[in-house]
């Protein structure tokens, strides 16, 4: 039996129907997410994952993701023998049905991608293993070594927060160096569930990238066994946070028992944790590999005084200040709005989305 799919007016009006297969299967057994983690407004999916589901009209079985996306003519379509009445389904993957709002993107992983992030990752395995080694050539403490570890998750956690706060608040798609990742993580806040469909190369290779200049370096330089130790681990999870950003994002279902379990013990960012900071304007619960750094870091209000001191030196102002949305436009042409009000902060009036 087809699952049912409720389309709100103003969608269906505009031709545009989305739902996140994931999301919105865990928020219909009543797990709690809310619209700001990726539900469309007046859309509702009900059914097991990977069910028919009725959209326009048209039997269609999402394989990997059904998105924000018009059903459009010149989409595949498949005649499978064999199912009653001789039913068409659309069989796709995820890009194919999934229309991302960042041109050019794409949900699968490349080759190119898959040898990068292996690089990456051979390198620290090389660099744990220096640190291995030197541990013993000093005589050094195991202890130590693991407090090293320990140090270096929890700073993994930190460093996750601090980049991501910076992608959120500052630059734009023209960012030299930045610019897509910036792009794309504002484009990760207006249709947040497609995360939890990107393979995993695709996912993490961009920042695989980014530390793999810092391992070559403690590769030829570092000898201080607890410094590699720490090295290692940091840059493995900070390499890693993306992926454990999207188990956040992910239903139960999507994810293996193993992480659901750690994620229960706290050990790595949990659904709930990260759901707060998909609320607008997005000014907190920035650390996505524990998430044990961000109650201190919001209570204590260390981004807004790093906003403050770049408010200072250049006068830019954060976009958890003034709401502004890169993808906006788009977005709206969609038919998802956002209302904004009047706050103030200090002796700067903002304008914060509702």
């Amino acid at each position: 039996m087809a699952a049912a799919v409720a389309v709100s007016p103003a969608v269906a009006h505009s031709g545009l129907v989305g739902h996140s297969a994931s999301l919105s299967h865990r928020g219909a057994s009543g797990c709690g997410f809310a619209q700001g983690a990726g539900f469309v407004p007046g859309l509702s999916l009900r059914g097991k994952l990977g069910s028919p589901v009725e959209l326009g009209g048209r039997s269609v079985r999402p394989r990997a993701v059904v998105g924000l996306t018009k059903l459009c003519a010149q989409s595949a379509t498949e005649k499978r023998p064999g199912l009653a009445g001789g039913e068409e389904r659309e069989t796709m993957k995820a890009t194919d049905y999934y229309k991302p709002l960042v041109e050019g993107d794409i949900l699968e992983s490349t080759p190119e991608q898959v040898t990068i992030v292996a690089g990456a990752f051979a390198l620290l395995a090389a660099l744990c293993l220096k640190g291995v080694y030197m541990l013993g050539v000093t005589d050094g403490s195991v202890l130590g070594a693991v407090v090293a570890a320990l140090v270096g998750y929890e700073f993994a956690d930190f460093g996750s927060g601090v980049y991501h706060w910076s992608m959120d608040n500052y630059g734009s798609s023209k960012t030299p160096v930045f610019g897509t990742q910036i792009e794309a993580f504002q484009g990760h806040h207006e249709l947040p569930w497609t995360i939890t469909y990107r393979q995993v190369c695709n996912n993490i290779y961009k920042i695989c990238q980014a530390t793999t200049p810092f391992c070559v370096g403690a590769l030829a330089l570092v000898d201080n066994p607890y410094i590699l130790i720490w090295m290692s681990t940091a840059l493995a999870f900070i390499n890693m946070s993306q992926e454990l950003h999207k188990w956040s994002h992910s239903s139960p279902t999507q994810c293996h028992p193993v992480i659901n379990q750690l994620q229960d013990l706290g050990l790595i960012v949990t659904r709930k944790e990260h759901l707060l900071h998909h609320r607008p304007p997005f000014e907190g619960n920035y650390c996505i590999v524990s998430g044990h750094c961000n109650p201190f870091l919001d209570k204590v209000g260390f981004f807004r005084w790093m906003e403050d001191r770049v408010y200072d030196i250049n006068g830019a102002q954060a976009r958890c200040w003034t709401n502004e949305r890169l993808l906006g436009d788009t977005v709206e042409s969609l038919g998802l709005k956002k209302g904004t009000d009047t706050i103030k902060r200090g002796t700067k009036t903002v304008s914060r989305g509702g």
